[in-house]
């Protein structure tokens, strides 16, 4: 499995761009089938856990920690999130010094280590200046209980800010990125969540300028594209985001035939297309079957043309 690197001036993390994401919560029967599914995404040489702090109240991270019990620490990376804001209508943003400590110090108890390779902020809190948030986040570095640093909705141009306050102070910037990005197009309005933030034109042009690794959340697009070519019950969520805008259908149906034509999975194709960005890309994946997890694999060594990206676009190639 391909690796991407995520680095700072004193860490070197290498991630294989398929990640695996939640799976447990805090349900008996889901944790059962967590444990089938993150050995078989060990042996197949994946090495990232993605979880978050708000994950099942707080149970994803204890089930992936017990997990995790007796496994050498070297051979896998957690990568986490802290600060996401409070969920009322406006979302209040949880971002002081004080928030994100308690959200890490219960994160390193939950998931039994010393430390955290990959801390994310959830969220952003635009009223809030980076010169209040960058300092924290570069004590636990300094300290020893974060590795990276990364940004979890933040955008391209907060990101920037950000990075050219460490520098200017002399201390950790943001590594890497997770935002919503798949073959599908959708709005931040769409997911119902207007503190997400989609991966778009203006974000790309950033990323690719820079390089900057992204670390994509939904990169299958909850399902959609999968379950719309087989008409097969899908994730209403799934309808919710991709299911209203007609490209979407055709872009399914593009992938259908890229798909039959490589002779992989419409999955593999739709995970592949992000992984195959002229960017460092990594996706987060999650499945709760062998076949998916089969069809997830297998974009783990398809790399798709500029050519291929563009016919799924639906751009006209020459």
């Amino acid at each position: 499995m391909k690796k991407v690197t995520i680095s700072n001036e004193k860490h070197t993390i290498g991630v294989t761009n398929i990640i695996i994401g939640e799976l447990s919560g805090h349900l008996p029967e889901r944790a059962k089938n967590a444990h089938w599914c993150y050995d078989a995404y060990l042996a197949h040489g994946g090495n990232c856990f993605d979880t978050a702090r708000i994950y099942g109240g707080g149970h994803s991270e204890y089930a992936l920690g017990e997990y995790l019990i007796g496994k050498p620490r070297d051979s896998y990376v957690i990568s986490t999130k802290c600060g996401h804001h409070n969920c009322e209508k406006p979302p209040i943003g949880r971002l002081s010094a004080k928030e994100i400590n308690d959200d890490v110090e219960e994160s390193l108890r939950a998931l039994n280590c010393e430390y955290i390779d990959i801390l994310y902020l959830h969220r952003d809190d635009i009223y809030k200046d980076v010169s209040e948030i960058m300092p924290t986040l570069h004590k636990f570095v300094v300290d020893g209980k974060v590795r990276v640093l990364g940004a979890s909705n933040w955008t391209a141009a907060r990101i920037a800010e950000a990075n050219i306050f460490a520098a200017e102070n002399d201390i950790t910037p943001f590594s890497v990125s997770q935002i919503h990005w798949n073959l599908g197009l959708t709005t931040a309005a769409r997911t119902g969540d207007l503190t997400h933030i989609v991966m778009n034109e203006t974000e790309m042009n950033w990323y690719t300028a820079n390089q900057f690794p992204v670390m994509a959340y939904t990169p299958t697009g909850r399902g959609f594209f999968a379950k719309t070519i087989t008409n097969s019950p899908m994730n209403p969520s799934a309808l919710k985001y991709f299911g209203w805008l007609p490209e979407n259908h055709a872009r399914a149906k593009r992938a259908e035939k890229l798909a039959n034509e490589l002779g992989v999975s419409v999955s593999a194709i739709v995970l592949s297309y992000v992984l195959s960005a002229p960017i460092p890309a990594m996706g987060i994946t999650a499945f709760s079957a062998e076949q998916q997890f089969h069809e997830t694999m297998q974009a783990a060594s398809l790399v798709l043309t500029a050519e291929q990206c563009a016919f799924l676009e639906g751009e006209i190639v020459k």
